[in-house]
């Protein structure tokens, strides 16, 4: 590993990349493109720029994304198992399969481990590095990318009790008639989770596995842009294309 990478940083850094063949919203959408590039490599691209990161793995059970994140620098030491590949399985388990699959094939044991979507093409290396600053840096059980609500807040939810409009809970509040006056509200934007390892060894299995002690790193514009259907992939193309006219980004879609 270069020295570079590990200026202030005493402790080993797993990027692992989820990407499975299958997808019921875009069939293949981890090697559709997005400008010149499969849309599977622009996280590899973005954690192998990360400072703070030791390892790059990409976890599936498809050759075909193993054949192309290899292209771009991602390691796959291993094909993701059958029963960790279906819809339902949730992000924990495959990350755990990971971390303990370097244990145990290679003694390989990292204190920290970022689990980054491929399917958030916009996500920036800094982001990382940032996120992985702050978990040193507080001690904290995990970091994560969070984006601002701007419309659908919180203040607002309501449920239906057969056709009557009632407050879905305690948060809903109709004083705030305004957005501007509302008070800022946050969700995961799901780009990035950063978290140390004993948590993934502690898993309760009924939880997201970030601990008690939670920071957010607050994304901006694109880089929470997250790819689930064929709209929000055209969006992408879109962003990539004003991205490119602007001149911000380089052929390979990473930050100059």
């Amino acid at each position: 590993m270069d020295d570079e990478k590990r200026v202030n940083k005493l402790k080993k850094v797993l990027a692992v990349i989820p990407a499975r063949g299958g997808s019921k919203g875009i069939p293949d959408k981890n090697l559709r493109l997005v400008g010149n590039r499969p849309l599977i490599h622009y996280s590899v691209l973005c954690a192998k720029r990360a400072k703070m990161v030791d390892r790059v793995i990409v976890s599936t059970d498809d050759v075909r994304i193993a054949k192309e994140v290899q292209k771009v620098g991602a390691e796959v030491p291993f094909l993701r198992p059958a029963e960790l590949s279906t819809n339902s399985v949730s992000l924990i388990p495959v990350i755990i399969h990971a971390v303990r699959y370097l244990e145990d094939a290679e003694n390989w044991k990292p204190d920290i481990v970022a689990s980054i979507q491929p399917t958030s093409p916009f996500l920036e290396s800094e982001t990382i590095d940032r996120a992985v600053e702050i978990l040193l840096k507080t001690e904290a059980d995990s970091v994560v990318t969070i984006k601002q609500i701007l419309h659908e807040h919180p203040f607002w939810v309501k449920k239906l009790d057969d056709d009557k409009v009632i407050p879905f809970g305690e948060l809903t509040d109709e004083s705030y008639l305004q957005r501007q006056d509302l008070p800022p509200a946050y969700i995961y934007d799901g780009a990035l989770y950063v978290r140390r390892r004993y948590l993934l060894d502690n898993w309760s299995g009924k939880d997201f596995c970030l601990g008690k002690d939670i920071r957010g790193l607050t994304s901006h514009g694109f880089c929470s842009l997250h790819v689930d259907d064929m709209i929000d992939l055209e969006a992408a193309r879109g962003v990539y294309r004003l991205i490119e006219r602007k001149n911000r980004y380089n052929y390979d879609g990473m930050k100059k």
